[in-house]
């Protein structure tokens, strides 16, 4: 599958291989929430906050993902990123909606949250918990590489990665945010989808660490901005 990302995940091994031996980790339990945000956005501020409310939960794996089309506005975000923007109109595509906008929460792939909406956000989540498919993914480290193993994954499914940042404070310049200071959390700044998930369970994927300071988030969801079945993260490195 053709990547999306602005800038390319760097040595990703995007052949097959076969399962090695390692120390693997348990697959975690975990929502994907993605939040769509600008910092050229007045009234994402309030939900660039409570996403790093999230950032702080073993459950649930918090993105900000920062959209470009608001830099006309008088502020180019400084995160901004093409990808952001074309997941979030496939989202706008699949759910035949007629226009993206910010900030928007999207939960586990298929529950869409408006603004900073803590109760609904709240109830998504512990939906999409008691939901949650019997898809797993795990993570080891071998080395300088990530070994990532799937099971239960359906076929047809895609595998997406992201490259995140734990937190970054930024003074706004200009634009509706002017003279303030945001500190957004596990900002994403490389987005790829890498394929459809290894057909077999004793297939895995071979994937570089991230860079120092940097975490990475592995999640496998159904096609065309369906539900995500499995997640999976390597926390950001001090």
């Amino acid at each position: 599958m053709k990547s999306i990302g602005r800038t390319t995940i760097p040595a990703i091994l995007a052949a097959l291989l076969g399962a090695a031996p390692g120390s693997a980790t348990a697959g975690e339990s975990v929502v994907l929430v993605e939040l769509f945000t600008s910092q050229g956005c007045s009234s994402c501020p309030p939900a660039d906050k409570l996403l790093g409310e999230l950032a702080g939960r073993d459950d649930v794996l918090p993105l900000s993902l920062h959209v470009d089309y608001w830099d006309y506005l008088g502020w180019r975000d400084t995160f901004g990123m093409p990808a952001a923007t074309t997941r979030q109109k496939a989202y706008r595509d699949a759910w035949d909606a007629r226009y993206v906008y910010t900030p928007q929460m999207v939960v586990d792939g298929h529950v869409e949250v408006r603004g900073a909406q803590r109760t609904e956000l709240d109830a998504a989540i512990a939906e999409a918990r008691a939901g949650q498919p019997p898809a797993r993914i795990e993570l080891t480290v071998e080395g300088s590489m990530l070994r990532c193993s799937m099971t239960g994954v359906p076929e047809g499914s895609v595998v997406w990665m992201a490259e995140y940042e734990a937190a970054r404070t930024v003074e706004i310049e200009r634009g509706e945010n002017a003279g303030r200071s945001i500190t957004y959390h596990n900002v994403v700044h490389a987005l790829e989808a890498l394929g459809p998930a290894p057909a077999n369970s004793g297939d895995s994927l071979l994937l570089a660490m991230p860079g120092l300071g940097m975490g990475l988030a592995i999640w496998v969801q159904e096609p065309d901005g369906g539900r995500v079945l499995a997640v999976a993260r390597h926390a950001p490195t001090s």
